[in-house]
């Protein structure tokens, strides 16, 4: 029974193939070939796409473009026929990763080429702001703009056409892409003033802004009591600020014989009272009020203030309870600055597409 069993084993002995050395060269060599193929028909394709880019409207040219690139697949496979590359012995696998080659080489050189320095498609960014869109003769208004390019900037003109008609071209300084500009209006005219941005990159794309801020004396005024009424503890004071000044927010605040008290927003007025440290009981109490104004691109704030144009003289009766109380809390809030957030796009989810197929296709090789 043993030697039966010895017999049978003997007879389902393990053979080593012969190594057809001649087949494994020409295997190689194919395979060679249609990677190389793949790769020059994924940067030819790519070139294509490129061209045909371009010409899209930005809405919907990158699904068009990727919907190209995965039909072209099809077309590999005629490509490799018609140059006679056998392909019979070609495997699900083997022909996943021939289209992967293709694929992955075609968006590479496709992003490559829609991009800087090969294309730029789209004009400049220029982020205008106004700091503050109105202003009180005696104070100046900034002018920034946050300005970007993908290529690069080839000029920057700024203008301010004056109520008299009469061009401005100030100078600016720069903080990396933030440009500001300051206005001082040393003539102290009032009306409104039209603000000209026009950039330019080095491809001759062009973006022109425009916008307008006020010069008026009436930006801050007092609405109660008239100026010069005597006051007591419990009078109020208030004042009106007008709500252009920003659309972002202002911080009210009025300082009254050096001493700065913030103003408490009531309704559509701002109010205080002599209950506050700075008043002086039975003094004449010097008041002037201010706004200020913030505008933040990302993490670079620019901060101005409007200043009354207006002083106030109120006198206090000879009230020990006046000055005795601690400034108020403001409940204003002006903008805080904040990181740059980035979107992907369409082109941002190709990539990310593209390196999901690859760990796939790397872990079914496994």
């Amino acid at each position: 029974m043993a030697k039966r069993r010895k017999e049978k084993e003997e007879e389902y002995k393990f053979k080593i193939p012969e190594f057809d050395e001649k087949e494994f060269v020409r295997k190689e060599r194919r395979n060679a070939k249609v990677t190389f193929i793949s790769f020059i028909f994924g940067v030819f394709i790519a070139i294509v796409s490129q061209v045909l880019w371009a010409g899209m409207s930005p809405s919907y040219r990158w699904p068009l473009i990727f919907l190209l690139g995965l039909s072209m697949m099809s077309i590999l496979k005629y490509i490799l026929i018609k140059l006679n590359i056998d392909t019979s012995d070609f495997g699900r696998k083997e022909w996943i990763g021939t289209f992967f080659t293709y694929f992955f080489t075609w968006l590479v050189a496709l992003i490559i080429l829609v991009n800087p320095p090969f294309y730029d498609g789209s004009a400049p960014v220029a982020d205008l702001a106004l700091i503050p869109e109105m202003q009180e003769p005696g104070g100046n208004v900034t002018i920034a703009a946050y300005i970007a390019d993908n290529a690069g900037i080839k000029s920057i003109n700024l203008s301010i056409k004056e109520p008299n008609g009469k061009m401005v071209y100030p100078d600016y300084r720069q903080d990396r892409n933030v440009f500001v500009w300051v206005y001082e209006n040393d003539n102290n005219l009032t009306g409104n003033f039209t603000v000209t941005l026009s950039v330019e990159d080095i491809n001759g794309y062009k973006v022109e802004t425009n916008k307008t801020f006020r010069y008026s004396k009436n930006v801050i005024r007092l609405l109660y009591p008239e100026n010069g009424t005597k006051v007591n503890y419990g009078t109020p004071i208030r004042f009106y600020f007008d709500n252009g000044i920003s659309s972002e927010g202002i911080f009210t605040y009025y300082e009254v014989n050096g001493i700065t008290v913030n103003l408490t927003k009531s309704g559509e007025f701002y109010e205080s009272s002599p209950m506050y440290y700075g008043w002086r009981a039975g003094e004449n109490n010097s008041i002037r009020v201010f706004a200020k104004v913030r505008h933040c691109f990302y993490d670079k704030c620019i901060n101005n203030t409007v200043a009354d144009s207006s002083y106030y003289i109120f006198p206090a009766e000879d009230d020990p309870s006046i000055g005795t109380r601690e400034s108020p809390e403001s409940n204003a809030k002006l903008p805080q600055p904040h990181p740059v957030s980035m979107i992907p796009g369409f082109g941002s989810l190709l990539t990310i597409i593209a390196i999901i197929t690859i760990a796939l296709f790397m872990r079914r090789r496994k």
